[in-house]
């Protein structure tokens, strides 16, 4: 680049690993307020911007990380309510929801955050209405599985009118005991809304000091912008005030939640003008695909694939949007050039939604705007990924999931099953954007880097399906590269760039050099400076 830089400039001076193909690793990067202006040796940087304020990093320089699916606000909301992630059985923990509510006498509706699943329990089940009775003392209990299971207490249960004379609801199911009289269980989404619809509200308040706290800690974590899926109107909102207030550290693709019990047309029109945008917005909120949810979850054993579930009747697992409901929305999407990022567990989730991506292609090429399944790590076939790469589908892939839920699945299944075959997946030519899907899951980067690369699961000692593993290159493309492709951010972050955003982390390793132990151990310790536009986010601050 020609010429001298003036303004706000910054001269950053070490190990800065780019992951642009024209300059892999370079000496120097000069910033010109929020945005990279060049890249190279510092004598040469120098000689462009004299007089820049020079600073050595603190650690290994990478692009700043970027989560493709992340429950932010939930991030938040969860550091203020009671979370249950590790516990033996079902005594404990309705002992410590117990020992909570004694603390608080005067709260009414408690919502608990239950990150754990049957097989993590001595009882081998997950806890009933009358285990949490036992514990609640009459208040209404809900322990929420992360939007797709709760399990409501009988006063939660009373309060909502959910009785042995409920009807089943559309893409969910009330667990009965054999005389019809539901036992807590409120299993996927249309399910569990039964009550969480009924929970009092999260206060925009509480919402904006959720987001306040949750961006304070992800950036310790080396993050720097995110995928939040599922959002309704009020959650926007939040994002749309820290905007406009300048208080939004944590550059964000909003994906609204689609109401399926509407009618496409209908609920598109509800989104306002544009619909549901492909990644269009400023650069520090943008509104992205539509989010549908086609099936349940692995861990939950509801996931919908082509074979049975084991020690079921027969069962294929929930789908929880009906087949024609969204090939309406992903048709009507199209149509208005917007883009839908589905959850699509198992194989057979994972068939439909490419069978009606390939359908709708025939009329409204959709490779412009980056279709996504999210998870898809119940054996998707081979020739379902070169379809998706044919489809220019992008695949949402959250490591640090498979770390916690892997085990449990190959004791069902057996160890050969291929569980997240990221491998199969890369080598079909589909991008993998990396994510978390916290706070369930151990958020940070570089533990999901670790886990793709070990395969590595939690409760067994050696790796499954070291076969899939991707290379060290590859784990950092998909919490950067990939990552930004997903977030339709391509083209000002996920590298160290000319004119791209100056977000960067540093590190106290290097992620593609790091083994696995060095790197395991880097992802139990905040990194050592983040950096959003130029500006230090998380750590020591320019000398």
């Amino acid at each position: 680049m020609a010429g001298r830089v003036t303004g706000d400039r910054l001269l950053l001076l070490g190990r800065i690993r780019t992951m642009d193909p024209a300059q892999q690793v370079v000496r120097g990067m000069l910033v010109t307020g929020d945005r990279i202006t060049a890249l190279g040796e510092p004598d040469r940087l120098r000689a462009m911007a004299p007089g820049s304020h020079e600073v050595e990093a603190a650690g290994v320089v990478v692009p700043g990380f970027l989560d493709s699916h992340l429950h932010t606000l939930v991030v938040g909301i969860e550091r203020r309510r009671l979370t249950i992630s590790e516990a033996s059985s079902v005594a404990e923990v309705c002992e410590r929801i117990g020992a909570w509510l004694a603390e608080r006498p005067d709260l009414d509706w408690a919502v608990v955050g239950a990150h754990f699943h049957a097989e993590d329990l001595a009882e081998g089940r997950l806890p009933d209405r009358h285990d949490l009775d036992k514990v609640t003392g009459g208040r209404p209990v809900v322990l929420d599985r992360r939007t797709h299971d709760a399990i409501a207490n009988t006063e939660a249960l009373r309060r909502c009118g959910i009785d042995a004379a409920i009807p089943e609801p559309v893409g969910g199911r009330i667990e009965r005991d054999a005389a019809g009289t539901p036992t807590g269980l409120l299993v996927e989404r249309p399910a569990a809304d039964l009550v969480m619809s009924r929970v009092p509200e999260i206060t925009h308040e509480e919402r904006r000091a959720a987001l306040a706290e949750a961006q304070a800690y992800l950036h310790t974590l080396g993050i720097t912008g995110a995928g939040e899926p599922g959002l309704v109107p009020a959650e926007m909102e939040v994002y749309a005030e820290a905007v406009a207030e300048g208080r939004l550290t944590l550059r964000t693709m909003g994906m609204p939640l689609a109401d399926t019990a509407r009618p496409a047309q209908e609920f598109l029109a509800s989104l306002g003008p544009g619909g549901v945008a492909t990644g269009r917005g400023d650069v520090w909120f943008r509104r992205g695909p539509l989010k549908i949810y086609l099936d349940g979850a692995g861990g939950f054993g509801t996931a919908l694939i082509s074979g049975v579930w084991p020690r079921t009747d027969g069962y294929h697992g929930n789908l929880t949007c009906p087949a024609d409901v969204f090939a309406d929305l992903v048709a009507d999407c199209a149509e208005n050039g917007n883009s839908v990022a589905v959850h699509a567990v198992g194989d057979a989730a994972v068939t439909l939604a490419l069978d009606v991506f390939e359908a709708v292609d025939r009329q409204w090429p959709v490779a412009p705007l980056r279709l996504s399944v999210m998870h898809a790590y119940l054996w998707p076939s081979r020739a379902d990924m070169r379809r998706a790469a044919r489809l220019g589908v992008l695949l949402s892939t959250q490591p640090a999931m498979q770390w916690r839920v892997a085990a449990g699945l190959a004791d069902k299944f057996g160890d050969e099953a291929r569980l997240a075959p990221l491998r199969d997946w890369a080598d079909a030519g589909v991008t993998l954007a990396g994510g978390s899907d916290g706070p369930d899951f151990p958020m940070s980067p570089l533990f999901g880097m670790w886990q793709a690369r070990s395969r590595q699961v939690r409760g067994r000692e050696r790796p499954l399906g070291a076969d899939q593993a991707v290379s060290a290159e590859e784990a950092l493309a998909m919490y950067t590269t990939g990552a930004a492709r997903y977030c339709f951010a391509d083209q000002e972050r996920g590298r160290l760039a000319p004119g791209f955003l100056a977000d960067w982390v540093e590190l106290d390793v290097d992620p593609v050099e790091a083994d696995l132990s060095e790197l395991y151990e880097a992802a139990g310790r905040p990194v050592l400076r983040t950096v959003v536009g130029g500006k230090v986010v998380h750590g020591e601050a320019f000398g």
